[in-house]
């Protein structure tokens, strides 16, 4: 399985960006200028080396009160569970916790107004974790000590530097290959730089997993594979032609 990790290259090749900074002393030559431009991309494929993934417990009950009881009871044992799976240097942590209360709505054509039923104690637990082959395992353990929802399972890379270099060198090679190619068929020469920016590309959304209540059926072990990550990098470069 794979998956694309979109970055937004930072730096550009020394080169590039000293030809563009002696441009920018000159800006009326600039203007005088014959310039082709081309958008070079670039991408490296990568195993991720972290995994994010978040659970949810959510309760409910007639009183709000019930609701946080039981769901604190619940959270408590999830994160405790979790905690004894992760190494040293992995994250537990909440993050969004709420109680909200639930409606019965009111009868179409009668004017009723909708009123409360109940309440939804909601408590969310990121994991980040450097065990991408053992989140199946988390998931499960999450599930087994109460969790009844899996969302924004996500791989990645914790350090994305080296990736995004060799993408940025593989971009700014293509966008070279791409203004040779026009420039021949135009019967014109390449000069010298003159600009280089570096682009984002759309995000791609995560995938997201939803046991609903399936926390006390009994389920085979869950099959999770990390697959790999590519790292893009788009350049776009403009030649000034003779």
């Amino acid at each position: 399985m794979r998956r694309t990790l979109q970055v937004i290259a930072t730096a550009v090749l020394p080169a590039l960006m000293a030809t563009a900074a002696a441009l920018a002393q000159d800006p009326a030559a600039a203007s005088n200028r014959r310039t082709i431009s081309v958008t070079g991309q670039g991408e490296v494929d990568a195993t991720p080396d972290q995994a994010i993934v978040s659970f949810a417990i959510e309760t409910t009950a007639p009183k709000a009160g019930d609701a946080v009881t039981e769901n604190a009871k619940r959270a408590d044992a999830v994160v405790k569970a979790l905690q004894g799976q992760v190494g040293k240097d992995d994250r537990v942590a909440t993050t969004r916790y709420s109680v909200e209360p639930r409606y019965e709505p009111g009868r179409r054509g009668e004017g009723e107004q909708p009123r409360i039923i109940g309440y939804v104690a909601r408590n969310e637990v990121q994991v980040e974790t450097k065990a991408v082959n053992a989140v199946g395992t988390l998931i499960d353990t999450a599930i087994s000590a109460g969790a009844n929802r899996v969302g924004n399972l996500q791989f990645t890379l914790a350090n994305k530097a080296e990736q995004q270099r060799a993408a940025l060198q593989k971009a700014a090679a293509d966008a070279r290959g791409q203004a040779e190619s026009v420039a021949g068929g135009l019967g014109v020469k390449l000069r010298q730089i003159v600009a280089a920016t570096t682009a984002s590309a759309p995000i791609v959304p995560v995938r997201r997993y939803d046991y609903g209540m399936m926390a006390a059926e009994a389920r085979a072990p869950t099959p999770i594979e990390p697959g790999t990550v590519t790292v893009s990098a788009s350049l776009m470069v403009t030649w000034e032609i003779e």
